[in-house]
């Protein structure tokens, strides 16, 4: 996305000052009266005035909320932990403070009509699953770690990122509105993670569910007390969760990197939860997640029926189904459930604690 260029103002407050100053210095011939000085003075104040106060105030009109505690922000015990991120695009690692990585997920995941609670919950996920990140005996993100780092920007493989510049251009109107709320959230609930016998869990989290989360043992073939399948009725009750796409013959023959196909031939196997675990095609054969992306799917549940050359794809959902529906959290914020609350539904037998307690911190 591109950046907006600032043009300063052609003539500047800064630049009459400094045309005053040459002016008075240039009359040192002329008497300089008691007058003359307090008149300085007072266009210097006015000046000032302009400098400082005119930017602040025109901030607190247009965006109608106070301005941001910079210093609060900077001294947070999130700011003091570095995570580092691969950029999958430049190929390229770089250290991110861990409250800004939790601000470009929350900026990418949320909206800004996400309520405060459920930035909150999302934000204690995120730090979480950066700490866990950041613990080189858990099981994190290989790609990221064979690139000399914790995590990724890629949505795919860890969380996805997004800028401030990506907000301001997403939403012109809200943005700063968005980011402050967001910061709020992250500082409400600076240094806390979620635990599971004094370790960081898995603490996954989606767009919205068919219905119902899945399960640890279904999804990832692993027990976790903390990762249940968790009943979302608001999300099924949202008419978004089923989507229906078309795709000619020649589109899904690119999946499996063939001239042509007979869509009548593939097959697919389906888990008892929905997901498809695996499509095949003659001895070719990708697992329902990959076939999922490569078509751009929402979901890794989906059914199709075949239309003639069309292949017909409905997908239920939209994500991973693990962990927190950030949709169904967003409702049970606006029934007045608290992000602990949140955060206990879909995270059972797992604790709050602080960071610290679990693992070293990396400091900057």
């Amino acid at each position: 996305m591109s950046h907006k260029r600032f043009t300063p103002v052609k003539t500047s407050a800064r630049a009459q000052f400094h045309r005053r100053v040459r002016n008075i210095n240039q009359q040192t011939s002329e008497p300089t009266t008691v007058q003359e000085i307090v008149r300085f003075c007072i266009c210097i104040l006015l000046i000032f005035a302009g400098i400082v106060g005119l930017p602040t105030a025109i901030a607190h009109i247009f965006h109608r909320g106070p301005m941001p505690d910079i210093t609060a922000w900077l001294h947070t015990s999130d700011a003091k932990i570095n995570v580092r991120v691969y950029d999958t695009v430049t190929s390229s690692s770089s250290n991110m403070a861990l409250n800004t990585y939790i601000l470009d997920v929350l900026a990418a995941e949320c909206t800004p009509s996400t309520p405060l609670q459920s930035l909150e919950a999302a934000a204690v996920a995120t730090r979480t699953y950066a700490v866990r990140a950041l613990d080189k005996e858990s099981t994190g993100s290989s790609y990221a770690a064979s690139h000399g780092a914790d995590v990724t920007d890629d949505g795919q493989l860890d969380l996805p990122l997004a800028s401030a510049s990506d907000i301001e251009d997403e939403y012109p109107d809200t943005a700063f509105q968005f980011l402050s709320q967001i910061k709020a959230a992250i500082e409400t609930t600076d240094g806390l993670v979620l635990t599971y016998k004094q370790q960081p869990i898995l603490a996954f989290m989606f767009d919205l569910s068919p219905g119902m989360t899945r399960s640890g043992q279904t999804a990832l073939h692993q027990n976790l007390p903390y990762l249940k399948a968790i009943s979302c009725p608001d999300d099924k009750a949202d008419p978004d969760r089923v989507a229906t796409n078309r795709f000619e013959s020649r589109e899904v023959a690119q999946v499996f990197s063939a001239a042509d196909i007979q869509l009548a031939k593939l097959q697919m196997d389906r888990l008892k939860d929905g997901f498809v675990s695996t499509v095949t095609y003659q001895n070719h054969t990708l697992s329902g997640t990959d076939f999922a992306n490569q078509l751009h799917l929402p979901s890794a549940d989906f059914t199709w029926k075949v239309d003639g050359d069309t292949l017909v794809i409905t997908s239920y959902g939209r994500g991973t189904d693990i962990g927190m529906s950030l949709h169904e959290a967003d409702v049970m914020a606006t029934k007045g459930d608290s992000w602990k609350m949140i955060v206990s539904h879909f995270y059972p037998s797992a604790k709050v604690q602080v960071d610290g307690a679990v693992m070293p911190a990396k400091t900057s």
